[in-house]
């Protein structure tokens, strides 16, 4: 390999210079990890149908070009697209141009016979240019009227007069046009079976969408960056949710959006309550997983599909996070695990934070291994080792690179807490050289050598000279 150490590529050559060793394998594991991860989802998600609602207040953003080009990739990748666009923007420079007021009522605009002819062209003017981008991309783009309506009508005293709702979507030309690759882009017009054209809305449609077809993601792209989780008043399905870097809450079941929406519904905005209130309708419907996710930020989408950690918030209806054993009842040694367990400690053991494991030795321990699966793959581990007097070792506890801020740890080690517990320990203790500060929330306090179990006593490293902790679990 040229003009780069003999088996490291030159990218990463470049991004660690003037690095040390230990922040070198740092990143060569976090790239190595990312890798893996993109593989993997894009194996899982060849096939799977996307529905993309994408805001038209985009559409002039520097960046909106890299925005299609990204969905074109996805569309490469062997992922069908189904796009809704989002048009209020500019239905509204439309309305404006030709002095027609428009009104709303909870969130629902009243459209009028007059401007029902600038909605139309408007929202078809927009459905036009992304199909134009997606043809610079390489994409076969089609837009047509595939969603029938009926009126809204007068619902408590209101007229919405030109305003519908979806009756029905005709699937089986979706279908058909998605099995010859095309882009279908279905703006939100609906028309009823003697032709009359209806407004819809465009968010309706893109969950509507999920009760008619088999839906793995379901993305609302505009220009809210998800959900901060800062401010929120959190319960007891939420109390543990962990924000990303950027205080944004990464990922949340149905159960912990329904009660994120009734504790706050005096804080969330409106368009943060309509995404959590559409995501769990969608996920209700059949859809997966539900994404909330800023278009003004170059990759958004891309990251948000091929990596557990996105930039946005997801709502998900399948099992997507779990603690769950390492070692199968059916499969006294799980090798399948073992590669991963090591994979994810080793950067511990070069950094010297974990003592070197083998695969012998995990595999005759791996009974009191658990791991932390996300879409089916292990980003963290750790252990409980159990000793004579009642008590139990926390061990191994190791999360991959791309995942150390995101709550991994903190809900392995209270799993493990909770483990012993349950099965009686009356004292809990761990040994570590860099991590007291992570611990001593947990519980832990400082501890002695002679507060070990004998055995562990008998066998402690002076040399190491690791600290101990301890967690007394009798009331």
């Amino acid at each position: 390999m040229q003009n780069g150490a003999p088996g490291v590529p030159f990218f990463i050559k470049f991004c660690t210079m003037n690095k040390s060793a230990s922040d070198f394998y740092s990143q060569h594991f976090e790239v190595a990890g990312f890798i893996r991860e993109v593989f993997g989802y894009m194996d899982r998600f060849k096939g799977q149908l996307f529905i993309l609602k994408i805001d038209d207040s985009l559409m002039d953003h520097p960046l909106f070009p890299v925005l299609m080009r990204d969905i074109a990739l996805l569309h490469k990748a062997g992922i069908r697209i189904i796009i809704v666009p989002g048009t209020r923007k500019s239905i509204d420079a439309q309305l404006k141009a030709w002095e027609i007021e428009s009104k709303f009522h909870d969130g629902v605009r009243l459209t009028s016979e007059e401007a029902l002819p600038l909605i139309e062209q408007a929202s078809l003017g927009v459905a036009q240019r992304i199909m134009s981008h997606l043809t610079a991309s390489g994409l076969s783009g089609i837009q047509g009227n595939w969603v029938l309506a009926r009126s809204l009508g007068v619902i408590d005293g209101v007229d919405y007069m030109r305003t519908g709702r979806i009756e029905r979507i005709q699937r089986d030309i979706l279908d058909q046009l998605l099995n010859e690759k095309f882009v279908p882009i279905i703006p939100p017009i609906g028309w009823n079976k003697l032709g009359h054209a209806y407004n819809i809305s465009s968010t309706e449609l893109a969950t509507e969408i999920c009760k008619y077809m088999k839906v793995g993601k379901l993305f609302f792209i505009g220009n809210e960056n998800g959900i901060k989780l800062k401010g929120l008043v959190t319960g007891k399905n939420t109390k543990y949710l962990e924000p990303t870097e950027s205080g944004v809450i990464s990922a949340l079941d149905v159960d912990q959006a329904k009660e994120l929406l009734e504790l706050n519904s005096d804080i969330l905005n409106f368009a943060q309550m309509d995404y959590l209130m559409n995501a769990i309708h969608a996920c209700e419907a059949g859809a997966n997983r539900v994404h909330l996710l800023s278009g003004e930020f170059q990759g958004s989408v891309l990251q948000e599909v091929f990596s557990a950690r996105g930039d946005g918030t997801m709502v998900y209806a399948n099992q997507y996070s779990s603690i769950r054993p390492a070692n199968i009842e059916d499969i006294p040694a799980n090798i399948e695990d073992i590669p991963d367990i090591l994979r994810i400690m080793q950067d511990y053991i070069a950094k010297g934070y974990l003592v070197p494991r083998t695969q012998e030795s995990i595999s005759e321990k791996l009974k009191d291994y658990v791991v932390y699966s996300i879409d089916n793959s292990i980003h963290g581990c750790g252990a409980l080792h159990a000793f004579e007097d009642g008590m139990a070792e926390i061990a191994g506890i190791a999360v991959g690179a791309n995942y150390r801020k995101s709550g991994i740890g903190d809900a392995i080690v209270r799993h493990l807490i909770s483990i012993g517990r349950m099965k009686g320990y009356k004292k809990l203790f761990l040994l570590t050289t860099q991590a007291l500060d992570w611990f001593y929330p947990f519980g832990f306090e400082d501890g002695t050598v002679e507060d070990l179990p004998k055995s562990k006593r008998d066998n402690y490293n002076q040399k190491r000279n690791s600290r101990i902790l301890v967690l007394p679990l009798e009331k």
